[in-house]
């Protein structure tokens, strides 16, 4: 009797673990193919939209572009890194988390600017938040900015707008809090200029571009997995091409 029921509880804990191996399995071939799904989305984005430009690297159908999705704003791109996306903004920080251009389900997002800013001629502080995906898209790339040789080979991004241009030249990279002042269109300007002092002083990377008070600037931010509450921020000066 002793012997059928460890038989039993044997076949038992076999068909447990069967059964917890093609859950996990099937949670991993899930999830890799939301990350297909995505990349092939973001690919046909770039073909469908993007060309070789004049001024900035590349040049956006904005007109195409807004016929999708009235709600895109831009276009970010940082040449030879996986950052090519377009940019949307909606009535709140949530729309876009899990959605691609069209509102479907998307485990990427899209880009997005933060609810708040107006114009990106009239804040101080233009967000643009994405996710740090773990097969480098979106914004995962941008902690790269912690090794100086990284900053080096791309000191500069491009925001492409309907309206005009710009060149994004890099001030500082690091961690914020997510709860951080920084996390505003137009805050305190004596707060800002000294968060600026001190962020330049702690960024990953060393940069010799200038700010003035009264130049915009541009901040990029991304979850960081290495501190609980922190978001990785890489911050620029925008300048009109």
């Amino acid at each position: 009797m002793r012997n059928g029921c460890e038989r039993m509880k044997y076949k038992i804990a076999i068909v447990f673990l069967v059964l917890v191996f093609l859950f996990s399995a099937g949670k991993v071939g899930k999830t890799l193919y939301d990350y297909h799904k995505a990349d092939q989305i973001h690919k046909t984005e770039q073909v469908q939209f993007t060309s070789v430009g004049e001024v900035a690297p590349i040049q956006v159908a904005f007109d195409e572009l807004l016929k999708e999705n009235s709600e895109v704003t831009g276009w970010l791109y940082c040449p030879n890194t996986p950052i090519n996306y377009p940019v949307v903004q909606a009535k709140d920080n949530n729309k876009y988390l899990r959605r691609d251009l069209h509102g479907k389900y998307l485990v990427t997002g899209t880009l997005f600017v933060d609810f708040r800013n107006h114009a990106i001629t009239e804040d101080r502080n233009f967000i643009i938040y994405g996710h740090n995906m773990k097969d480098d898209s979106m914004f995962a790339s941008l902690l790269n900015y912690n090794d100086q040789s990284y900053y080096e080979a791309h000191p500069i991004l491009y925001y492409l707008t309907p309206n005009g241009d710009y060149k994004i030249e890099l001030i500082a990279g690091l961690l914020v809090p997510a709860n951080s002042k920084l996390y505003h269109p137009s805050p305190d300007e004596l707060w800002l200029s000294e968060f600026l002092t001190e962020a330049k002083a702690n960024s990953g990377f060393i940069s010799s571009v200038a700010l003035s008070d009264s130049d915009r600037i541009i901040t990029l931010s991304t979850c960081s997995y290495d501190k609980k509450k922190a978001r990785y921020v890489l911050i620029g000066k925008l300048i009109k091409l």
